[in-house]
């Protein structure tokens, strides 16, 4: 099961890319994405990881399983934190990377979902490895 687990991310990773794609290929409707959403959204995501990671080991009396490619997640977002943020950020950063492909055809609603989608990336990666070194003598 260890080595199925990489092809499985990267089916998630395909499938994310490829939903970030059709998103800008149809008329967005009534999406009204402005800058303040999106900097609400990068700065939501850049502190949830630390407040997810600070929950789960207020739970637990043992150390959190660090994030593997080669392992599922157990017990999911207060069991295994760190886990459910690398898939989280797989995702988001597949949506963003797919999304950049129809930007050049992409009306401005168009354009302000890729950057929604780059600040959602962003923020949890980069929160991520803000509750990785914060959090660093808690992971296992």
């Amino acid at each position: 099961m260890k080595r199925l687990w990489p092809w499985i991310y990267l089916a998630l990773f395909a499938a994310a890319f490829c939903g970030g794609l059709s998103v800008l290929g149809k008329t967005q409707g009534h999406t009204n994405v402005d800058w303040v959403f999106i900097t609400i959204s990068f700065f939501g995501l850049l502190v949830f990881p630390s407040l997810a990671v600070a929950f789960a080991r207020s739970r637990t009396t043992t150390s959190l399983p660090a994030a593997s490619f080669s392992r599922g997640f157990r017990g999911g977002w207060w069991a295994d934190p760190l886990q459910c943020l690398r898939i989280t950020s797989l995702l988001l950063s597949g949506m963003f990377l797919g999304s950049l492909f129809t930007l050049p055809h992409a009306a401005s609603q168009g354009v302000m979902v890729v950057w929604w989608y780059a600040a959602m990336a962003l923020g949890t990666a980069a929160g991520e490895l803000i509750a990785l070194k914060a959090f660093r003598g808690s992971v296992a």
